[in-house]
């Protein structure tokens, strides 16, 4: 057999235990894993029998301390960790453009460095000459260096020469020794075909330490190669140390800058946590706490405006709610007790016939009047309650135009028809002249005869006799409404129309300040004992009059009377300009 028969079958015979070991290693590994993967099914299946259930692959639960989902991460949270990734992008970005950009500037450098030393080469007119004392030694290791034009250029560690004859071959004698530190000589073809463009290039040292940077260039005259090279050792501490500090610097701004963020957005997100508890006492009961930070200029300020915003209009519509409830079973109340009187009245009567008490005769026919006239009472209380009903409908009125100052006239006959010995009298808006100006207004013709009406019967029952009592119709120019003591609601805004008035105004006591505010809530009375020995009302004359002027687009006021007494006022928008 041959040797290189011998070899052959040599590295057939390792190859083939190569092979075998490896296949015979992964058969172990493979043993090893699929008995691994066989014990944790096992223990799985073990845990899945052991619960009673099993869960599919990959919706197993989340451990206890797991990371919760960004959705349910705070704001604060939110804020501070994507204010700390935007920086960290920043100056990730900045440094690495940073260590480029220095790196580009030292390898140019040193490509300027290079160029600077192969100028004279490039630029000889002779060929390289050995220093002429040069006479070599055996223990003595020549120093690379050549003269070119009388100037002799020296290398220093960091630096490496290889000198090629016009042949091709390496010039040992002027050439860099080799070391591991430093890149292997090329070879002589490959180092002419570089001279032929000479650009600097990187090439590794013979051990892989670090990087050179090489250039070729050929000696003009007789062909001669030059390869002159610098380490990168340098430069790579440079920028090794560069990225140290660059790291260190960008732990230490992204540690302050969080630091920093989280104490911002805390100041910043202290007014929500104000209105958070603010919320929970509101929740607890308290409508009457409000946001102290509303600075318009900030978005919690302007959320805080809007909440106190919020927060006062509930609190009216929760006080409006209470006082209309208040007002509702002071309403059941008070109508049980006006419907509970007549009935207790003809109640009584109805017994007092039943056990012999009213025989017949005048007795008896009193007792029948006293039931007729209880009965009637409790007839125009249903019939006001109705009214009022039908009038909370809000059903749309027949209009049509209606000359109040008719109206005026007529209730006034009637009233002295009822009471002769009371003076009511008829009078314009003006003492100081006896012409009537007309009001004309569109509504309904019997409602507005009801609203004189109450209002007269209304003064003639409440003020003593004799008192004087005097009905006003008019009209006021158009302008905001005046103040008046007590509305019966809101004036609606003028459209530029003059207003219809109609005015009764009597000299007598007049209302207290006490009673004033709630005359025209239905059922009450100023009366707290509900006598009727001077045929005191029911309290809904005022009430039916406030809702049907609603009705027709006006309002009812109260007011002092000029002298004593009481004014009440009924404002309402023209039909139009009289012709």
């Amino acid at each position: 057999m041959t040797p290189g028969q011998s070899d052959a079958a040599a590295q057939s015979d390792a190859a083939v235990q190569s092979d075998a070991a490896a296949q015979s290693d992964a058969a172990v590994q493979s043993d090893a894993a699929g008995q691994s993967h066989s014990e944790r099914r096992s223990h799985s299946e073990g845990r899945t029998d052991a619960a009673g259930q099993s869960e599919p692959a990959g919706r197993a639960a989340a451990p206890a301390g797991g990371l919760r989902r960004w959705g349910q991460w705070t704001l604060r949270s939110r804020l501070v960790l994507v204010v700390v990734a935007l920086t960290a992008v920043a100056l990730v970005v900045a440094n690495v453009a940073g260590l480029v950009l220095i790196r580009s500037y030292l390898r140019n450098r040193i490509d300027n460095q290079l160029r600077a030393m192969t100028r004279p080469v490039a630029a000889s007119r002779s060929d390289f000459a050995p220093r002429p004392d040069f006479a070599p030694r055996p223990d003595f290791a020549p120093r690379p260096d050549f003269v070119v034009r009388n100037r002799r250029l020296r290398l220093g560690p960091d630096q490496v020469l290889y000198v090629y004859r016009p042949d091709t071959t390496l010039d040992l004698s002027r050439s860099s020794a080799a070391e591991p530190a430093r890149p292997a000589a090329e070879s002589g073809p490959q180092a002419a075909a570089r001279a032929t463009r000479p650009r600097p290039y990187t090439v590794e040292a013979a051990d892989g330490s670090t990087d050179w940077r090489m250039i070729a260039v050929a000696e003009p005259q007789t062909g001669a190669v030059v390869v002159v090279g610098l380490s990168l050792s340098e430069m790579d501490q440079t920028t090794d140390r560069l990225l140290l500090i660059d790291a260190a610097v960008t732990a230490l701004v992204l540690g302050l800058l969080a630091a920093g963020a989280a104490f911002v957005v805390r100041l910043g997100l202290r007014p929500l946590t104000d209105m958070q508890r603010r919320a929970a006492d509101i929740s607890a009961g308290n409508l009457s706490g409000r946001v102290a930070d509303t600075d318009p200029h900030t978005e919690p300020g302007r959320l805080g405006l809007a909440l106190n915003a919020m927060l006062a209009r509930i609190e009216v519509e929760v006080d409006a709610r209470t006082a209309s409830e208040q007002r509702l079973r002071q309403f059941v109340a008070d109508a049980s007790h006006e419907l509970r009187t007549p009935l207790t009245s003809i109640r009584g009567f109805a017994e007092l016939y039943r056990r012999g008490g009213a025989p017949p005769g005048p007795l008896l026919d009193e007792t029948m009047s006293r039931i007729e006239g209880e009965a009637g009472r409790m007839g125009v209380l249903v019939e006001d309650l109705l009214m009022l009903a039908r009038l909370d409908e809000r059903r749309p009125p027949v209009r049509r135009p209606v000359d109040l100052l008719e109206i005026a006239a007529d209730t006034i006959r009637d009233a002295h028809a009822r009471v002769p010995d009371r003076p009511v009298r008829l009078a314009g808006l003006r003492d100081d002249t006896d012409t009537f100006e007309p009001a004309t207004v569109l509504g309904d013709e019997h409602g507005l005869r009801q609203v004189a009406t109450n209002l007269v019967a209304n003064a003639l029952q409440h003020t003593p006799p004799r008192t004087r009592v005097t009905v006003r119709v008019g009209r006021l120019p158009a302008g905001p409404p005046r103040a008046a003591r007590v509305r019966s609601g809101p004036a609606p805004a003028a459209d530029g129309a003059a207003l219809a008035v109609l005015e009764v105004t009597d000299d007598g006591p007049g209302v207290s300040p006490a009673h004033a505010p709630r005359i025209f809530e239905r059922l009450y009375r100023a009366d707290s004992s509900r006598t009727r020995g001077k045929g005191g009302g029911s309290g809904l004359g005022l009430s039916i009059v406030a809702a049907i002027v609603h009705g027709h687009g006006g309002w009812v006021e109260l007011d002092a009377a000029r002298g004593g007494g009481a004014t009440f006022r009924v404002l309402l928008p023209t039909a139009g300009d009289p012709e």
